[in-house]
């Protein structure tokens, strides 16, 4: 059985933007070619105010964001997120060493929010995303 995308949802993600937001180039890299494999539109930022600007130019279907950044944290970014109300419906997978998920506080309790930590495989990383992405689509 392949782990690749049923081919509708592929054929769909071709429309699907994502943005980055980490302060590791090399996590970066890893997560566009993933992403790309699936053909999903795959947009970086460095930090959490590059990361804010992407969200509001580009308005992607999904945020990965990691929790731990100079300047901004992410989830400092996750709270300007959910406050926004032009951007606050979009999903958001955040990424973190944390393995303890008491130390994210009420992040996790907010909606359309989920929680990977790292080190991750790219195949629950392709799980996450498709499952998110295909949870706020609208249904047809």
């Amino acid at each position: 059985m392949s782990s690749s995308l049923p081919e509708a949802h592929k054929a769909a993600s071709r429309h699907i933007k994502v943005i980055t937001i980490d302060d590791e180039a090399s996590i970066r890299h890893l997560i566009r070619h993933t992403l790309r494999r699936d053909n999903y539109e795959v947009v970086e930022a460095r930090n959490g105010r590059e990361g804010l600007t992407a969200i509001r130019r580009e308005m992607p279907d999904l945020i990965l964001l990691d929790v731990v950044m100079p300047d901004m944290s992410g989830l400092e970014a996750l709270h300007l997120i959910r406050t926004d109300g032009a951007i606050a419906h979009i999903p958001v997978l955040l990424l973190s060493g944390f393995k303890d998920t008491e130390k994210l506080g009420k992040a996790l309790e907010q909606p359309h929010t989920d929680f990977l930590p790292k080190p991750f495989l790219l195949e629950e990383l392709r799980a996450r995303v498709r499952s998110l992405i295909c949870d706020s689509l609208p249904l047809v």
